[in-house]
């Protein structure tokens, strides 16, 4: 470069012969000779390999973003998931002062990305519009793996940032209710919101696939419901559920059926018509089931400010507390996996953890275990005490 020092070099042209389209190309290195050497051999290796991208091939970073983004809306992606992808995508990784656009998407390395998180940051952005940008840019460089544009994904295992405490905005409140607490729930909530909170709580649907239920869908003999699709409120229609396991038959406790049959005979609903409807017939807005239901459900029952899809990890919870094996657990929520279950959902409860202390003592004085319930650590401590063999045993050990 004219800029350099007599006798120095700071940018090198690396020329490479593709045998695939008989053709030379080249690239500019910046750095040393030995830079450019190294970055020679990468390509040779590449081309041994049949992993190199031609030119013709490589995208820039916005052409890649809107290729993503045609993609996810041609396999329809819910609305809400693709507006957060163009929303972060052009706000953060194409805006003009980082300076990612016109790079070759194959180039970005991982501390690239690092440091574009990094001034996020720095600008004032949340640790959550962060993950978001993170999780997008995750997705849209796995695409393009997927489309042999480049050789492996730079944000593979790449950890989220954790919240901040000057982080502002809303934050999810979300964690699983005790039993006490659902039984408040289902105290507190009217005829027509019984059997909803229930789908909720003691069948572990999602909040979409209870609002695109139809009475089709449910066959009360069996007890039994069939979720076929969900509710995607962003785009104003009804989906298929996230995954092919979604796509489930979900069974019911007693309990629900008696409602749900309740519920039934006094809407009338029958075949293609929704269970729980507006007045007009269509489908619940979930902004108003938060303001006009959950809300003022949370405030009768006296219970813990939760967010509603709460329910579902409650769900989840109190099935793994009752020894439920986590594939079934997976299976019912509509789940392929089972590490989910743990991994994501399940929460350790006051009563579970309890139950396992007694089942300790109990193996260790050879005594049935005593159950015990803990209302969130707040309730008194209502154990029966172990039997004389146990505390006979105690006093011999």
């Amino acid at each position: 470069m004219k800029t350099d020092a007599k006798g120095k070099c700071s940018r090198w042209r690396v020329i490479i012969y593709n045998p695939n389209t008989h053709k030379q190309e080249w690239r500019a290195v910046r750095g040393e000779e030995s830079d450019a050497k190294a970055f020679e051999r990468g390509e040779a290796e590449k081309l041994r390999r049949g992993v190199y991208v031609t030119r013709a091939e490589r995208r820039t970073v916005a052409q890649l973003f809107e290729e993503f983004i045609r993609e996810r809306k041609s396999r329809a992606r819910r609305t809400a998931t693709i507006k957060c992808y163009e929303t972060v995508g052009r706000a953060h990784l194409l805006n003009a002062k980082f300076g990612f656009a016109q790079r070759d998407a194959g180039t970005v390395r991982r501390k690239d990305l690092a440091e574009l998180f990094e001034a996020m940051l720095a600008d004032g952005a949340s640790a959550s519009t962060v993950n978001r940008t993170l999780v997008t840019c995750k997705a849209m460089w796995f695409f393009a793996l997927q489309r042999e544009l480049i050789e492996r994904n730079p944000l593979q295992r790449f950890p989220k940032y954790q919240r901040l405490a000057t982080d502002t905005g809303r934050q999810v409140s979300r964690d699983a209710y005790g039993e006490g607490e659902v039984r408040a729930l289902l105290a507190a909530a009217r005829a027509h919101e019984r059997p909803f909170i229930g789908l909720l709580v003691l069948a572990g649907l999602r909040p979409g696939e209870v609002y695109a239920l139809r009475a089709s869908d449910i066959d009360l003999d069996a007890g039994a419901v069939r979720v076929a699709r969900s509710w995607d409120n962003r785009g104003g229609l009804f989906v298929e559920p996230k995954t092919k396991a979604g796509v489930r038959t979900a069974p019911l406790a007693g309990w629900l059926v008696e409602e749900l049959r309740a519920h039934v005979e006094r809407i009338g609903a029958q075949g293609e018509e929704l269970l729980f409807a507006s007045r007009e017939g269509t489908a619940y807005q979930p902004s108003n089931v938060r303001r006009a239901l959950w809300a003022p459900l949370v405030k009768r029952a006296q219970v813990r400010k939760l967010d509603m899809y709460s329910l579902r990890h409650t769900f989840a919870s109190l099935a793994r507390s009752s020894g439920e094996a986590a594939c079934n657990v997976a299976r019912a929520m509509g789940h392929s996996r089972s590490t989910l279950v743990d991994a994501v959902y399940a929460h350790s409860l006051a009563s579970g953890m309890a139950g396992v202390a007694e089942r300790v003592a109990g193996r260790v004085f050879d005594t049935k275990p005593q159950l015990r319930v803990l209302e969130g650590g707040a309730s008194p401590d209502v154990r029966q005490p172990l039997g004389e063999k146990a505390s006979a045993a105690a006093k011999a050990g």
